[in-house]
């Protein structure tokens, strides 16, 4: 019988998965892939991370924003944003508004969030009718190491009357020339500019005129407030999130786009408003993960607004007010989410993800899919359809492989982090979709 010497490549590759194990690894050693053929996976972290929350911060119950009664301080922030994440290795974004005034108390703040949560990224903004000057300490909090700061935006919707009217344009332009002059290691965003749907590229042309090429030569990433009026995924309905993010890269010179403030229903006009009768918590649900995987394909940041209730003037929180205190089923079905496509390895943010022999059949128009991986070797792969209502008449879907998978294993995250079935050994698995989302995970 002959004998297979291996090269010194596959002996060095055996070598370090032996140590790996020995030492007790990091991560599971993920199945050999084979051929690197069909749709190319983005890592999962890389799409559930593109999540944050905006935030009031306050190191006493004495919140200076006007958000009162919820409580933002760290201890508070720190338990909603483990009931969504916590043993899962993701990590939501934060987004804080800015004044010169409140550095250190900002410091200090974001300084106890991570030190509980190292993998917390910030943005920060200059807050409504900010100047100039508030530009230096933005970057004074950016150099600091411990507040996490990784992108630093324009003026806060400059063209919204928050009592002193708009804002003049030559101001914003100002703010953000300051900004682009700042540089260092952050990202920089362009001022979030109020631009309604359709067409915000519109709005955004109107406020800033002949000043809009200089702005769009000091940003890297366009940034937006999306508040749809209707489901956020419906296409060629002119509100879509992708119609949205399309309309502001016209304005915004193709610029990647960001998100930065989002709600599905505060702004609606097809159904109650949050604490209003008629409102219903998992519509808000189905709505956000379509959002958010909508943004995983056309977008490059997405930001709740906000994190608890802004006092009684917008109930619109994932919490009302504090902590963990009655999770809406948008932070449940966000936690379900994180919990089904875990990826707590030490590389879950840096491997190269691979391929997947694999299509969706049956599918309508108002359906989409995408294929993501962890490193663990898994795909995830939602399903979703979109609708004005979650339910409805189910769609039937064949998800179809080059060749036979392990397993299969199906689950609803705006019902429960459970899985609802499991197939081994196939080469298509159906199943039928609602208005609703799909997760199938599948190990090769």
């Amino acid at each position: 019988m002959s004998v297979v010497v291996p090269t010194m490549d596959e002996f060095s590759a055996l070598s370090a998965r032996v140590t790996k194990l020995e030492q007790g690894g990091t991560q599971p050693i993920p199945p050999d892939p084979g051929p690197e053929v069909g749709v190319q996976a983005t890592r999962v972290a890389d799409v559930i991370e593109l999540f944050g929350v905006n935030t009031f911060s306050s190191m006493d119950e004495h919140n200076v924003w006007g958000s009162w009664p919820a409580d933002y301080r760290p201890d508070s922030v720190i338990a909603a944003l483990r009931y969504m994440t916590e043993g899962t290795g993701f990590a939501f974004r934060l987004r804080e508004y800015h004044y010169s005034g409140r550095t250190e108390m900002q410091r200090q703040w974001l300084s106890a969030i991570r030190a509980a949560l190292p993998s917390t990224k910030v943005a920060i903004c200059p807050g409504a009718n900010a100047s100039v000057n508030d530009v230096p300490t933005m970057f004074t909090l950016a150099n600091d190491a411990a507040c996490g700061i990784q992108w630093i935006e324009g003026l806060n919707e400059p063209n919204t009357d928050f009592g002193s009217g708009e804002v003049p344009v030559a101001t914003t332009k100002a703010i953000q020339d300051a900004v682009w002059a700042g540089g260092g290691g952050a990202t920089l965003l362009g001022p979030s500019v109020v631009a309604g749907t359709p067409h915000p590229e519109g709005w955004i042309t109107g406020y800033c005129g002949a000043d809009l090429p200089a702005i769009n030569a000091a940003m890297e990433i366009g940034n937006g407030h999306y508040y749809p009026p209707g489901c956020p995924d419906l296409p060629r309905s002119g509100y879509s999130t992708a119609e949205y993010v399309g309309g502001l890269g016209l304005a915004y010179d193709d610029h990647p786009i960001s998100l930065t403030e989002f709600h599905p229903t505060l702004y609606n006009s097809q159904g109650a408003k949050p604490d209003e009768p008629g409102w219903s918590g998992e519509r808000d649900a189905y709505y956000t993960l379509l959002t958010l995987l909508r943004c995983g394909k056309d977008s490059v940041g997405l930001w709740w607004y906000a994190l608890f209730d802004y006092g009684t003037t917008y109930t619109c929180g994932l919490f009302p007010k504090c902590g963990t205190d009655a999770p809406r089923p948008a932070a449940t079905a966000l936690r379900n989410l994180c919990v089904i496509a875990a990826d707590p390895y030490d590389d879950a943010r840096t491997f190269v993800p691979g391929k997947l022999d694999v299509s969706v059949e049956g599918l309508t128009d108002t359906c989409d899919w995408d294929l993501y991986q962890a490193s663990d070797g898994r795909f995830i792969l939602p399903v979703w359809n979109a609708a004005k209502e979650p339910g409805g008449e189910r769609v039937p879907v064949s998800v179809v492989f080059g060749s036979e998978v392990e397993s299969v294993t199906d689950f609803d995250p705006l019902a429960s982090e459970v899985a609802l079935s499991d197939a081994l050994r196939v080469r298509q698995y159906d199943t039928t979709i609602d208005a609703g989302v799909r997760v199938l995970v599948i190990v090769r």
